[in-house]
């Protein structure tokens, strides 16, 4: 059953997701665009209305309430893991602690076997006093996880319950998939595929990837959130709901009804993460004070160790985050997150994700649990229509710019813009950085929209026909492109650099590591050739977001093309799927922060855009007697050495 999460399990990293959650069929789309979202009758305002009913007079929401002491074990039970497709891979014994209700512990043989199923290397444990320590054991691994080199086997993690400390020296390294390590680097955020197809190249990591900014050791005291391991009869029992998202950096695990449901995708209708849901949701309008505190401190606990972007904020004029616990109460949201009334939490819970937080990155997905599914659609109303000024004003350039290209007869695609007869320019237009099937079509509009690869591809092999053998100078338009796949950046980036090798810079903020990422990616027939002996420019605009911010700022910092047009939208991370303690889902910036690096090494936030090199206004992105005649005219004039 391993061989599964071999194989997928951080296929959630090869997607940045957008900036919302559309069910266009490969869409990165604002709300505003059409959706499949069938609403209920039951009126928003009800919930919005809703009265906090919070019990307590903390102000700070962390110390206020202290959680009983588990001196006996309750029950346990036996649960299944299941995968998406709805598959059980493996068995854990799920303990249940006197005075804790129905909340999930894991002794520290079975939190470790959870472990296994990410890392993959088999597992031992040793205790020294009151450490328990994590390593690998070749002896339990899978053929495919050998061998290692000699220095992974000094990879520690320690978990000390006598001082409620979890430490590594290499903790990134030692929760990640061998699939996933990128020349013993990780996490990397690029799943490397099996085969090699038309569309569909095959990725490998490159042991040119190297840390520029090495990691650091990694420690957490989960007393700061009033958590515990419990030591009962000489058996730890470790918090699942409080631990998972640190060991688990871009999937969800939930936990429902007793059982563990793995999602590496992002959540949506037919997933695991939706099956949870449904199994849990109840009817009730209220949760104990324990879960409603226990849920508060993991959700704090949670952000805190894997929001990536938290000191990036005031780039958009909002306070620099040091602990959520401190941002809930800033954003007057805080005792609502604490209330009972499950009503009142799901509704700041959304206010915060889209308005506090408000990376572009961060929706709301699921309700909690204790939500009905009446409630479903209407939450989800709620939280499309509870926006911050940055989603705003992302939507709001988008929907400017599609008129002015419809007004141009623009779509994705690719164009030629000529003069005295001769193709002098070629742009090539996509939304999106898509990796789905491409299908049988030729239609360049068609395949921009449906495999970028595929499209990128087609179009340099018509440049390169003798027809337009006199194009020069090539235009990459993201100025509609909100995001996509990863995998499908890089493949971009393929068609500009002079080396099959090409690096995408990641900070992780777990270990304060920067590495620079490389990737050997090889088509069909062997090594694809680069599109050498052009100009590049790369058209951006304050609606070029995630991938769409991400790929100009590679061209830009490794001087592969110049930047025009207007600043980039931003957005930065890998997006994480990440569910509390009571089911509500949503997803986030990660703890991988995309960046840039100088020629030197040094760090460049990326999350607030990438500056042009020649601004142009946007009445001449696609202007002229034909699409992109002044956007020619313009370049003309200033790299008149090009033309």
């Amino acid at each position: 059953m391993k061989a599964f999460f071999r194989k997928h399990y951080y296929i959630g990293q090869n997607t940045l997701l957008t900036r919302t959650n559309s069910t266009k069929k490969h869409g990165t789309r604002p709300f505003m665009a059409k959706t499949n979202l069938v609403l209920t009758a039951l009126s928003v305002s009800l919930l919005i209305s809703c009265v906090n009913t919070v019990e307590t007079n903390d102000k700070n929401g962390i110390g206020s309430y202290k959680f009983p002491e588990a001196t006996a074990v309750s029950g346990k039970y036996t649960s299944q893991v299941y995968t998406p497709e709805g598959t059980s891979c493996l068995q854990l014994e799920t303990t249940f602690l006197k005075n804790w209700e129905d909340i999930p512990f894991l002794s520290m043989e079975e939190f470790c076997k959870f472990l296994s199923i990410a890392n993959d290397r088999g597992w031992k444990l040793e205790k020294n006093n009151s450490v328990y320590t994590y390593k690998y054991n070749p002896e339990n691994a899978t053929p495919e996880a050998l061998p290692w080199p000699d220095e992974w086997n000094k990879d520690e993690l320690c978990f000390d319950f006598e001082n409620q400390r979890i430490y590594s020296n290499n903790f990134t390294r030692i929760i990640t998939s061998p699939i996933s390590l990128n020349n013993g680097f990780g996490v990397s955020p690029i799943i490397y595929l099996d085969t090699a197809d038309k569309n569909h190249p095959k990725i490998q990591g490159s042991s040119l990837s190297t840390q520029i900014q090495p990691s650091e050791s990694f420690s957490i005291n989960i007393n700061d959130y009033d958590l515990k391991m419990f030591v009962i009869d000489d058996t730890v029992y470790l918090p699942f709901q409080a631990l998972v998202p640190l060991f688990i950096p871009i999937a969800t695990f939930s936990y429902s009804s007793g059982d563990y449901f793995f999602q590496p995708q992002a959540a949506g209708e037919n997933t695991a993460t939706l099956k949870a849901y449904i199994l849990s949701s109840s009817n009730k309008k209220s949760r104990s004070k324990l879960k409603a505190e226990y849920n508060y401190r993991t959700l704090c606990m949670l952000l805190d160790t894997t929001y990536g972007l938290k000191n990036q904020r005031t780039q958009f004029g909002k306070s620099d985050i040091t602990y959520f616990n401190d941002e809930f109460f800033k954003a007057g949201l805080g005792f609502d997150i604490l209330s009972t009334d499950t009503a009142a939490y799901e509704t700041a819970l959304i206010k915060f994700l889209k308005q506090r937080i408000d990376d572009g990155h961060t929706d709301y997905i699921n309700p909690s649990f204790y939500q009905p599914v009446s409630n479903y659609y209407d939450l989800l109303y709620f939280s499309h229509t509870t926006r911050g000024d940055r989603i705003y004003n992302l939507d709001l350039v988008y929907y400017n710019l599609q008129k002015l290209r419809e007004e141009a007869k623009g779509k994705p695609g690719l164009y030629y813009v000529q003069e005295k007869g001769a193709d002098k320019l070629a742009v090539l237009s996509y939304d999106g950085f898509y990796s789905g099937e491409a299908g049988k079509t030729s239609d360049l509009s068609e395949l921009a929209e449906l495999n970028t690869y595929a499209f990128l591809r087609a179009a340099f092999d018509d440049i390169a026909t003798q027809e337009h053998s006199s194009v020069k100078n090539i235009v990459f338009d993201v100025s509609h492109n909100s995001g996509g796949s990863i995998l499908s950046l890089i493949l971009n980036l393929l068609f500009l650099n002079d080396t099959s090798s090409v690096y995408l810079p990641i900070k992780n903020h777990l270990d304060n590591s920067i590495t620079k990422f490389y990737y050997t990616v090889e088509d069909e027939n062997g090594n694809e050739p680069v599109k050498s002996g052009y100009n590049f420019y790369v058209l951006t605009s304050e609606a070029s977001f995630s991938c769409g911010n991400a790929f100009p700022a590679q061209c830009k910092y490794q001087n592969l093309a110049k930047i025009i047009g207007k600043q980039s939208g931003g957005g930065a991370a890998v997006v994480k799927n990440t569910q509390t303690a009571d089911g509500a889902l949503f997803h986030t910036s990660s703890a991988l922060e995309l960046c840039a690096v100088d020629s030197e090494g040094n760090y460049i936030c990326i999350d607030g855009g990438v500056p042009v090199d020649l601004e142009i206004s946007y009445e001449n992105f696609y202007s002229g007697e034909t699409t992109y005649q002044n956007l020619y005219e313009i370049l003309k004039k200033e790299y008149s050495e090009n033309f």
